[in-house]
């Protein structure tokens, strides 16, 4: 009885004058919204995602309020579900000597949290690149902590160096730029993408617009095929694949372009001759 009412209901807000009616009243509170991992709304692209955004709040991380460098630090505490398998591929296949690049890594939350879960072989390089803002706070907080030996922070994606990792644990949809442009860029070709909380759609890509409680933020979620395309695109394999099931992404009034979990791969790239 439950299940045939909340069928009714979704019926009931699909009707085109109750749906655009709903959705108005939503991004009135999406707009002063704090506290919250709030979505809104369907877009082709960062530029018109980015122009629907309520002016209430900055654009994106790299704003001067503290609390959008702060964020995540309760998850320096232990991992989540959701990093395990980035746990599992790292303790299985890091060797000495290598390095590895966390795009988007914020202030070096995961390297804190997987601390405590492995032994990071000698040497090993644990560099991070995200926005200047969040990079300011991340040296700030590791001099605070007696500047971890691994860790160090890269302002220039051209100067990350010799790479042999390149982690995206929940940063990729926060970039316009497509994977394989971002590969690309990288001064030399990394053996292992490591991709964790990606939002993958089965069949198309779009953006929506997420509220973060400090700021807003286009967001892109991948399509399926297209985010195949891009690993072919860098002559990748795809190791393995799982999914993120307790990480989703709930566009009110959009259930179609809703996710109930997000996916993650490892990716071998071939070599360039």
């Amino acid at each position: 009885m439950f299940r045939r009412a909340r069928e009714l209901l979704h019926q009931f807000e699909q009707i085109p004058v109750i749906n655009h009616a709903l959705d108005r009243h939503y991004s009135k509170e999406f707009a002063h919204a704090t506290n919250v991992n709030w979505f809104k709304g369907v877009y082709p692209d960062f530029a018109t995602a980015s122009a629907d955004a309520p002016a209430s709040k900055p654009l994106g991380y790299d704003n001067d309020a503290p609390a959008s460098a702060d964020m995540y630090r309760f998850r320096m505490q232990a991992i989540s579900p959701c990093d395990y398998p980035v746990a599992f591929w790292l303790n299985r296949l890091m060797q000495p000597n290598q390095a590895l690049l966390d795009f988007g890594g914020h202030v070096g939350v995961l390297y804190y949290a997987l601390q405590k879960y492995l032994n990071f072989p000698e040497p090993f390089e644990w560099r991070i690149y995200d926005v200047p803002a969040v990079t300011r706070e991340g040296r700030r907080f590791a001099a605070e902590n007696g500047n971890p030996p691994h860790l160090s922070f890269v302002d220039d994606l051209g100067q990350s160096g010799e790479l042999d990792w390149v982690l995206f644990s929940g940063s990729l949809q926060y970039v316009e730029e497509s994977l394989s442009s971002i590969v690309a860029r990288l001064p030399s070709r990394p053996t292992h993408l490591l991709i964790n909380m990606l939002p993958v759609h089965p069949r198309e890509s779009y953006v929506t617009l997420q509220n973060i409680s400090t700021a807003f933020c286009p967001y892109r979620i991948y399509g399926a095929e297209d985010l195949l395309e891009e690993i072919k695109e860098l002559k990748g394999e795809v190791v393995d694949q799982w999914r993120n099931d307790d990480k989703e992404c709930v566009i009110p009034y959009h259930s179609d372009h809703s996710l109930n979990h997000y996916r993650g791969m490892l990716v071998r790239l071939d070599p360039l001759h």
